[in-house]
């Protein structure tokens, strides 16, 4: 990569103690052994330290030569696997980036934490182990140098959440290719960032979030209040345009790409293909009903079909669920086993009252 523009102040990294590199404890003891105390003491080349390994040795020369750049104001941006395998020792990058599936080109989240069983089995090591790796990389990643060249990540990050109106979800992540991520796993890497800087990322029911946990649960809790006191389904355009202030995401034009992603993901609502939201149990059957207008009579499985086919793949429900409200809905009847209709009068395709 060519090198950043000055940064103005950045100079001030020479005076910064030794711990600010994020370097390990005998690396650190080792240093200050030799007279080193601040980062600026690194700038020159780092005395050779005969009691540390080759790894150390290595991982001592790099973070000198990015900190040089540093204290020169003009540190060299780090795609991701750069920036881990600059900052870390071998082992401990390779933790984080088994831990956290760097290198799976899978969407969902949940297959980008693994457990620390699962990661420990990986690496060779027992659970606790694995525990302490985690713990020691980001330790080392939390000081001030590494966070500072963490920084076009974060930057990055927040860029493509600010391109999508302040939220993603992680197949909508997963296509994104910023050139910061250095072909790792984008799902996996703010995943990472999610971890390394709580509250910088938010990571809220299964997607991911430029405001913080706060505002989104101040929305939240507006979504649900207007549903409930709705007679049935809204258009989310409506409901965004009706927030009270302290329920509106700030820093986005529009709340609706917030609004959609909480429906979708929470376990109770429904998101329509054509822009609506609702609760399941007292707005399922209207969508039913209007599916069976459309149908007439028909079978279980073309009624669930057609059913999933207007909402949201989050919203989507298993036959079992379907079958329920279809029972309840006294405007639904059962023609046969498995066969459902509307009376007779009701088969048009008009809109239905709730």
């Amino acid at each position: 990569m060519s090198p950043a523009p000055a940064i103005p102040g950045s100079d001030a990294f020479r005076h910064a103690p030794l711990q600010a590199s994020g370097l390990p404890p005998r690396i650190l003891n080792a240093l200050q052994a030799a007279g080193l105390s601040t980062l600026g003491d690194l700038c020159p080349s780092p005395p050779p330290c005969d009691s540390l390994d080759a790894d150390d040795r290595a991982l001592l020369s790099r973070v000198s030569a990015w900190c040089r750049a540093a204290c020169a104001g003009r540190p060299p941006p780090l795609s991701l696997p750069e920036w881990l395998a600059l900052f870390l020792t071998p082992r401990l990058a390779d933790t984080l980036r088994i831990h956290y599936a760097l290198e799976t080109p899978a969407t969902a989240i949940a297959l980008h934490e693994s457990t620390l069983r699962e990661t420990g089995h990986q690496l060779g090591v027992t659970r606790e182990r694995a525990r302490q790796l985690v713990t020691l990389a980001f330790n080392a990643l939390r000081q001030t140098l590494p966070l500072f060249a963490a920084e076009p990540l974060f930057r990055a990050a927040e860029s493509a959440l600010h391109n999508a109106g302040g939220v993603l979800d992680a197949p909508s992540l997963a296509r994104n290719a910023d050139p910061a991520w250095g072909g790792a796993s984008p799902v996996g890497a703010f995943l990472l960032l999610a971890r390394l800087l709580p509250g910088r990322l938010t990571l809220y029911r299964g997607f991911f979030s430029a405001f913080s946990d706060l505002q989104i649960e101040r929305t939240e809790k507006a979504l649900r209040d207007r549903m409930e006191a709705a007679g049935g389904l809204l258009p989310v355009a409506g409901i965004a345009g009706t927030l009270p202030a302290s329920a509106r995401p700030t820093g986005t034009p529009s709340a609706e790409p917030l609004l959609l992603l909480l429906l979708r993901h929470l376990p109770d609502t429904l998101a329509t293909r054509d822009g609506r939201a609702g609760l399941l149990d007292r707005d399922g059957p209207r969508l039913l009903r209007e599916v069976l207008a459309e149908t007439g009579e028909a079978p279980l499985r073309r009624i669930l079909d057609a059913f999933n086919g207007r909402l949201h793949p989050e919203c989507r429900r298993g036959s079992g669920t379907v079958r329920q409200l279809l029972q309840r809905d006294p405007r639904i009847r059962k023609t046969a086993p498995g066969r459902y209709a509307l009376p007779g009068g009701l088969q048009i395709p008009l809109p239905l009252d709730p």
